[in-house]
């Protein structure tokens, strides 16, 4: 018997393994109503609470919709794909741990979070987005249930695994209801039900976070990588860029990692910050120009 517990999985970027000369992104409508988008002058029609497949090469796409307009995109090498999500909806990533008893729940790890929908706030392993481009880190897709524990195929020497799931808002509720015994319970507390709030795009950044001068001085090198990476269109000078980076992060490393002794909290919290954004942008499937 395997019972199924709230976890986290924790990804990394590899810059190491083949790569693929084009990946495969999941068109999602989210929506009551059927909506159409073009990418590179295709029309790609998505039905009501449906998605699509798409395949796309690294180097510059344009995608166009009513609500958006036209968006400059560039899909990037060694990239795993991911969710469009041309309506800029909220969608939400939730884990379970699946063990074969309560004893190996010691082999993983734990970290909760609290997201808020449409006022009404959940804590577990869940992180929340609405980026028109989310990159894949997940088991199992926006249309696609978690298994039940007897499903669960495989089990290694940890007696256990963890599994990933994207919801969309809509569909994260009605899971923590069910899973929960509590039907109805997001309505109690929010009477209107789920409102889907309206974001705008939000291109890439053109600049990496702050930093405090103590580290600043150190910071060029991935400054003007990052500089470059967003105006990089064919795979070859992204990887050159990506493996110039990884380099150019170990230097900074190297000659920051005694710096942060002396400087307040909020300078290595801006450090972290840097570091992060840095890692996720530049290990993003996809980046909306600026």
């Amino acid at each position: 018997m395997i019972t199924r517990f709230a976890g986290l999985l924790l990804a990394a970027l590899a810059l190491s393994g083949c790569t693929s000369p084009s990946q495969t992104f999941e068109i999602d409508n989210p929506g009551d109503t059927p909506l159409t988008l073009r990418i590179d002058g295709n029309e790609l029609p998505i039905a009501a609470h449906a998605s699509r497949p798409v395949k796309l090469k690294p180097g510059e796409h344009h995608l166009q919709t009513p609500a958006l307009g036209e968006v400059r995109f560039i899909v990037y090498a060694r990239g795993k794909g991911g969710l469009i999500n041309p309506t800029l909806g909220e969608y939400v990533i939730a884990s379970e741990i699946y063990v074969t008893g309560e004893d190996k729940l010691g082999n993983f790890g734990r970290v909760d979070h609290h997201i808020e929908l449409g006022g009404v706030g959940f804590d577990g392993p869940y992180s929340t987005t609405h980026a028109l481009f989310i990159d894949h880190a997940w088991t199992f897709g926006v249309r696609e249930p978690f298994p039940d524990e007897q499903t669960v195929a495989h089990v290694d020497e940890t007696g256990g695994r963890i599994n990933t799931k994207i919801f969309t808002a809509p569909d994260f509720i009605a899971y923590v209801e069910a899973n929960g015994g509590e039907p109805g319970a997001y309505r109690r507390q929010q009477p209107a039900g789920y409102q889907a709030p309206t974001y705008t795009l939000e291109p890439a950044p053109t600049t990496l976070p702050a930093l405090d001068p103590a580290f600043e001085r150190h910071a060029a090198p991935l400054r003007e990588l990052y500089a470059r990476y967003l105006k990089a269109t064919t795979a070859d000078a992204q990887l050159q860029l990506q493996q110039e980076a990884f380099q150019a992060q170990m230097a900074f490393t190297a000659a920051t990692a005694a710096l942060g002794a002396d400087l307040p909290v909020e300078a290595n919290e801006a450090y972290n910050t840097f570091v992060q954004t840095r890692g996720s942008l530049m290990g993003s499937a996809a980046l909306v120009v600026p």
